[in-house]
């Protein structure tokens, strides 16, 4: 029985798209950029960025090495934040409905400068963090998907049960990690997770 639901962030709750950084970033002068960042590759200089390994000074002082020297660091910080999108507000009052009956947490990978970004906008429509029973954000917490102990980290806090938890994610990898550890998993793809709860696949 289902008795707690983890959601992934970008792709799932907020609306990302990485190819906006791909276009970004070739504009400053980045060849390249998919083979550094994306949704499916990342060099460990942004892995280290989103463990918080790396202080926003770092990550800014190791990125330059592919850029000109006259891309300022908010030009980077922009052009980081492109793949930002937005939040549809149907999707947080989906989180609000699903409460009632049960607990919600957030499992993302993320970097400061995304989540400032972010939650200065999410915090403009509601307490987004007050949503969720738990929140976990790889930059806070040091550790990121898919390793298992971010997955495990969850399920300690909050006495847990993988089987009784369902983690929808929009990466196979992740998604690979939990049902190793017995979750429960929907994979998205195209939906959105407002299909996934309204045709009935899981009910509300």
């Amino acid at each position: 029985m289902i008795k707690n639901i983890i959601f992934d962030f970008g792709g799932v709750i907020y609306d990302i798209d990485h190819n906006l950084n791909k276009i970004a970033f070739e504009k400053l002068g980045v060849k390249d950029f998919n083979l550094l960042y994306s949704h499916h590759i990342q060099d460990h200089l942004f892995e280290d960025f989103e463990t918080g390994n790396l202080s926003e000074a770092e990550f800014r002082r190791g990125f330059r090495k592919y850029l000109p020297k006259s891309v300022s660091d908010e030009e980077l910080d922009h052009a980081l934040c492109s793949l930002l999108i937005g939040v549809q507000w149907e999707k947080l009052d989906l989180l609000q409905k699903l409460r009632k009956n049960y607990q919600i947490f957030l499992l993302s990978n993320t970097t400061i400068i995304h989540y400032r970004h972010f939650i200065k906008e999410l915090n403009g429509i509601t307490d987004f963090r007050n949503l969720f029973h738990g929140i976990y954000f790889s930059h806070e917490m040091g550790m990121r998907k898919p390793h298992r102990q971010f997955y495990l980290k969850v399920l300690a806090d909050h006495r847990l049960k993988a089987e009784e938890c369902l983690f929808i994610d929009d990466l196979e990898a992740n998604i690979l990690a939990a049902k190793e550890l017995g979750f429960h998993t929907y994979y998205l793809h195209q939906e959105s997770i407002l299909d996934l709860f309204e045709n009935g696949i899981w009910r509300l």
